[in-house]
């Protein structure tokens, strides 16, 4: 089942166009001003009217290569269409489709011949190309260099290239030269030996073409289940006695390094099953815990020793998560923590 990607997910990247191609670089400066690179940013986005192509996702790791061709069809910042034209992915099918009308988000899932209904709501702020802070942190956590000019769906684009100072983590990113639009980007992150890469490229791409409002209207299958998405009960409380108190399995605390403290807990209630999520933080670190009755899913990842259990960890940079399970409950603990302290932080859990 293919889920919906905000077309600005890596659009604070192109930040990096403004500093380093020759005449904007001269412009600003040595020292960039992240509201003027906001403003730029706002202004040519908002030259876009619609967008339709054909994207294709690889995802890369030492033992496997998943591939998925998508068609996509946007009228930003509203209204999205995306629809799986092929896949050898496990969590997708040929045929998904993902609507966004501005109102209602339909999700149909092919294999299951299923449609989930969300209902969404539009705030301008919320979906600005990019805000004045991440923008600065774009600039603050990168090294950022101009690899030249290369063409991608027959358009013209700048090569970006961004290195994260804090991890090993390299992105590189294709721009479109008249839209500043991402037509292809490429992330590759080192762990260990082993190398994982997500590339996403458009291999045909038109802006400005003129869209019906019919693209955005779902009609599912007549034998399709269709259901309407209720979001889960959720309530916050501010102690892990709280939290033990209203969930019908024992909740203890992991023993983390001690300069993390508490910071919120939070119930949440889906019927069958009722999660806990506990949250510790460090200055600007933050450790979040989760425990839940709900073991219906298959975690994926390296299988790792946690005491006298197993569990699965899974490692993306520099964030890592932990999940295992006991007595038919199941527990996450994820962080930048190292894997030694994650692991032992694990094996303190009672259950």
């Amino acid at each position: 089942m293919t889920r919906p990607t905000p077309r600005l997910t890596i659009g604070v990247l192109l930040v990096a166009l403004l500093t380093v191609t020759a005449g904007c670089a001269a412009a600003i400066g040595d020292d960039p001003d992240p509201e003027r690179i906001a403003d730029e940013l706002e202004e040519r986005n908002e030259q876009i009217e619609d967008i339709q192509g054909e994207r294709v996702q690889t995802v890369e790791t030492p033992n496997s290569t998943q591939r998925t061709v998508v068609e996509i069809a946007e009228r930003p910042p509203e209204q999205s269409r995306q629809e799986v034209l092929e896949t050898n992915s496990d969590w997708q099918s040929a045929g998904d489709v993902t609507v966004n009308d501005g109102e209602t988000m339909s999700m149909y899932d092919a294999s299951e011949n299923t449609v989930t209904e969300y209902n969404v709501s539009y705030e301008p702020e919320s979906a600005a190309f990019a805000s004045e802070e991440l923008i600065a942190n774009a600039l603050n956590e990168s090294n950022v260099s101009y690899e030249g000019s290369d063409t991608v769906a027959d358009r013209e684009v700048h090569v970006i290239e961004l290195t994260d100072t804090d991890t090993d983590r390299t992105t590189t990113v294709w721009v479109d030269t008249e839209f500043w639009y991402p037509l292809k980007y490429e992330t590759t992150t080192e762990r260990g030996d082993q190398q994982l890469s997500t590339t996403m490229v458009f291999e045909e791409v038109a802006f400005n073409e003129g869209l019906d409002d019919e693209t955005f209207e779902f009609e599912p299958p007549a034998d399709a289940t269709v259901e309407q998405y209720e979001p889960p009960e959720t309530q916050t409380v501010d102690s892990l006695a709280a939290v033990d108190d209203e969930t019908p399995y024992d909740v203890s605390a992991p023993k983390l390094p001690d300069r993390f403290e508490f910071h919120e807990g939070r119930i949440t209630d889906a019927g069958d099953s009722r999660s806990a999520y506990l949250s510790y933080t460090a200055d600007d670190e933050r450790v979040s815990f989760s425990v839940t009755n709900n073991t219906a899913y298959e975690a994926s990842g390296e299988t790792v020793e946690i005491g006298d259990r197993e569990g699965t960890l899974s490692e993306y940079d520099e964030m890592r998560s932990l999940t295992w399970d006991c007595d038919g409950v199941r527990y996450t603990l994820s962080g930048e923590l190292d894997r030694e302290t994650l692991i032992d932080s694990a094996a303190s859990v009672s259950c």
